[in-house]
């Protein structure tokens, strides 16, 4: 069964790859209730198992990956699973056209031309997933590409452990699609994933993205205010406009797997945050989104990033 950039049916279990570990989440799914939550389980990746590229073969032990997969699913009957990639693994770019056409195989040359052009990415035979926002004058496109060779290798390590892969996905687009609810009501409002080695950051503005950028962390970064601070200030830069004198704060969720106190802590102790600029600053309120504000019961289970990646991929289904 070959899978597919969006579930053809909603599969029960969730699993997401990082460097160092694989999670597995199961769920219990009832008419008119919230989801539970029945298992949340992580397996560790000995080093140099899994590399993390947008470019590269990412199993460099393909039998020791297996052998940790068939370990992590070992309890679990359904065998149909949701896959969640790191959003490391994809090229993402974000595109505006005046006019976007309906053929398929054109927008995957535009989206290919665009990467080449603004990006200076040549992707090659990489999958292109996609969402569009169209409006009266323009199409914004927020636009993902995975390496096919990349899809290969995660479609073998699931079927040598008898696994179906019914859909695989990107992290990043499965948690504004976990959390949309509680992002609803908002003119304009930023999204923040946040890992260790890496954050990015999504500004929509009338339900359209309008605002992209990634950035990679030095290991051990702690500095959460400086890093959004200094990106927040470069859009400010780039958007004319952006903040007007007595606007309510902008609200910015954060997504990680950090409490809100942990959070706050590394936030300076405050949960708004101003960006230094013209008229007087841009008032930024954060909002934590991670186990705690997920739309499922879950009964005091809870984890890492990675297997809120994976609760993602089945619960935003």
């Amino acid at each position: 069964m070959r899978p597919t950039l969006f579930p053809l049916h909603r599969p029960r279990v969730g699993l997401s790859v990082s460097a160092t570990s694989l999670s597995l989440v199961a769920l219990r799914r009832s008419w008119f209730r919230r989801p539970i939550v029945e298992q949340v389980r992580e397996h560790p990746l000995p080093g140099g198992v899994l590399t993390v590229s947008p470019t590269e073969p990412h199993l460099q032990d393909r039998e020791a990956f297996t052998k940790a997969l068939c370990a992590l699913t070992d309890r679990v009957h359904e065998r149909t699973v949701a896959l969640s990639l790191p959003t490391q693994a994809v090229h993402l770019g974000l595109f505006a056209f005046d006019r976007f056409s309906d053929d398929p195989k054109e927008r995957n040359a535009l989206i290919t031309w665009r990467f080449r052009e603004d990006l200076n990415l040549t992707i090659g035979d990489a999958r292109v997933m996609m969402q569009t926002y169209p409006s009266e004058t323009t199409t914004q496109v927020l636009a993902m590409a995975v390496r096919q060779s990349i899809v290969d290798q995660y479609e073998e390590a699931c079927a040598s452990a008898r696994l179906i892969p019914a859909s695989i996905g990107v992290s990043l687009i499965q948690f504004l699609r976990l959390y949309r609810t509680l992002m609803q009501g908002h003119r304009r409002f930023c999204v923040m994933q946040w890992t260790d080695d890496e954050f990015v950051l999504l500004m929509v503005e009338q339900g359209r993205p309008v605002f992209l950028r990634t950035r990679s962390l030095m290991p051990g970064t702690q500095d959460l205010r400086r890093e959004l601070v200094g990106t927040l200030q470069y859009l400010a830069e780039q958007s004319a406009g952006l903040s007007e004198a007595g606007e309510a704060p902008c609200p910015l969720y954060l997504i990680t797997s950090q409490s809100t106190e942990v959070i706050t802590q590394l936030l300076g102790g405050e949960l708004t945050v101003t960006v230094p600029g013209l008229r007087g600053g841009w008032q930024i309120a954060v909002v934590p989104l991670g186990w705690e504000r997920v739309p499922a019961q879950l009964d005091g289970r809870g984890g890492s990033f990675a297997g809120l990646s994976a609760l993602a991929s089945v619960v935003g289904a």
